[in-house]
């Protein structure tokens, strides 16, 4: 499926994976609204997509702040209709249960769970009166496995995929299709690491796993991947 002329929202757009989806999709002709924190980065980011030719929206915001986040999300739809939504900002740390401030807990859930599920709430509606769209929501490989030392980060992906296929189950029948993509190790600035500093037998590449979703978003026609889980080679998991 062809996708130059649609239109996506991408959630934690101005580094890392974000970034790489932003670029991979302006490439293909996708108008963008990016929404993330970080002022500098993410104008750096909407700058270089709408040189290659796309319409780029920045929407700086806290997707912690559910009340900040409806309010981009009026703002998007206020732009017109949205073809594909990518749920795809993340917040964790390692460190042990205990050690988290319950602050550091409460953000954690906002970002990975809270923060999907509304702006899936505030633009599906459009989508189900169309009769077409698709929403990526990118996971993790901890939705189906445990690990030390962040458990309500695990949590969090446990729920989100649940949620992902249940909805999916939901709207398939009103021409919407929602998928699911689980990364393992990625190579990305995630609990405080430096971008760029692993190899890519150790860590995904976020311009690699940007192409992989852009290949979900082009399944043809009613064909559709619901979930897929990618891990690099040199991964103990």
């Amino acid at each position: 499926m062809t996708l130059s002329g649609k239109t996506a929202v991408i959630s934690g757009a101005s580094r890392g994976l974000g970034r790489q989806l932003a670029l991979a999709l302006a490439e293909r002709g996708v108008h963008l609204h990016l929404i993330a924190r970080g002022r500098e980065q993410l104008a750096a980011v909407a700058a270089q997509a709408s040189a290659l030719g796309v319409t780029c929206n920045a929407l700086v915001c806290d997707l912690a702040d559910a009340h900040a986040l409806s309010a981009v999300a009026e703002r998007v739809r206020a732009h017109g209709e949205v073809d594909i939504l990518i749920n795809n900002a993340g917040l964790g740390f390692y460190k042990p249960f205990v050690d988290h401030s319950s602050a550091e807990h409460d953000a954690i859930i906002d970002v990975n769970l809270r923060a999907p599920v509304l702006l899936t709430r505030l633009l599906l509606p459009d989508m189900l009166a169309r009769g077409s769209g698709h929403i990526v929501n990118i996971g993790s490989d901890l939705a189906a496995r445990t690990i030390p030392n962040m458990a309500v980060y695990t949590a969090t992906k446990f729920a989100l995929r649940g949620f992902t296929l249940s909805l999916a189950q939901e709207v398939r029948s009103r021409g919407i299709k929602v998928s699911l993509v689980n990364p393992g190790i990625i190579d990305t600035g995630f609990n405080n690491a430096v971008e760029g500093s692993k190899t890519a037998a150790d860590a995904l590449q976020p311009d690699q796993l940007a192409g992989l979703v852009v290949t979900v978003l082009e399944q043809p026609g009613p064909q559709m991947i619901d979930e897929i889980t990618v891990h690099p080679q040199m991964q103990v998991y």
